[in-house]
């Protein structure tokens, strides 16, 4: 055991040596096979110069020498694989085995993490990811402790190339491009980002806003003579904040006079006389 619980490594760094006892022994043996077998094909050379051997007692000479040295090759890959390294610099986590433990295939021995640069896995709905980019921008918020939240900021560096049909999303990856302290790998946090391209909007009461089976509309007063024609406008909402409603601003005009509430009492067409 070459390690310590919470210890900083570098890339490469040995964390636990096997036991090697048996393939150590295999790659003396097999060694000592390349160096007979490396004299035999020096003798056959130089036999075959005076007619000593003939010209197939050399190639034999030469493919057990190649067969030797492949041989010594496996052996010393083998005795790697008994080596488990570090796959990056960073911070060990909790010791997960103890000198002398049996270990299997594919049993973990201990966690390792680092602290930059941080990849952030997250996904984006269907109907808002079509404008999405390499490299745009976006703002990582985690509220690790309340009122103190931990912000950072990064670029997106990868997109997936389909849509994730248990959620309707698809799954992007950024990288922390700022300071990080205080994140940690496995934090969640909320992601903001800008989608597609800006639209005019208005801001109006919610109350104004009323539903039909057409769609959500609103009551717009025209002109007509002294007195006002209620028109219905048929809006797209884009949000809403608080009691705040945010809508697109088609078929409507800045300035115009709305029903603020009570609109779903009124009919399209009506005259009003709109209090002072």
């Amino acid at each position: 055991m070459l390690y310590s619980s919470g210890e900083t490594v570098a890339a490469g760094a040995l964390l636990v040596k096997l036991d090697d006892a048996a393939e150590q022994a295999q790659l003396d043996i097999d060694t000592a096979k390349l160096t007979e077998a490396l004299d035999t094909l020096a003798r056959s050379k130089k036999l075959l110069t005076i007619n000593g051997a003939s010209q197939a007692t050399l190639e034999q000479a030469q493919a057990d020498a190649a067969e030797d040295k492949a041989q010594l090759s496996a052996d010393r890959a083998a005795l790697a694989q008994l080596n488990i390294t570090a796959p990056f610099a960073g911070t060990l986590g909790i010791r997960k085995i103890s000198a002398g433990d049996y270990i299997n295939q594919g049993q973990e021995v201990a966690e390792i993490t680092q602290a930059a640069p941080l990849r952030v896995l997250f996904s984006v709905p269907q109907t808002e990811s079509g404008g999405i980019t390499l490299g745009e921008p976006f703002t990582l918020t985690e509220a690790a402790t309340p009122g103190s939240p931990i912000t950072a900021t990064g670029k997106i560096t990868a997109l997936s190339p389909m849509v994730n049909t248990a959620t309707n999303a698809r799954d992007i990856e950024g990288t922390i491009t700022s300071p990080t302290g205080g994140l940690i790998p496995g934090m969640f946090g909320t992601v903001a980002l800008q989608t597609g391209a800006p639209e005019p909007a208005f801001e109006l009461p919610d109350t104004a806003l009323n539903d039909s089976v057409l769609g959500r509309y609103l009551f717009v007063l025209q002109p007509s003579g002294g007195a006002y024609i209620l028109q219905t406008i048929y809006v797209t909402q884009y949000g809403q904040t608080g009691n705040t409603a945010i809508i697109a601003t088609t078929g409507l005009s800045a300035g115009e006079r709305i029903v603020r509430i009570g609109g779903f009492k009124l009919t399209d067409g009506a005259d009003v006389t709109p209090e002072p």
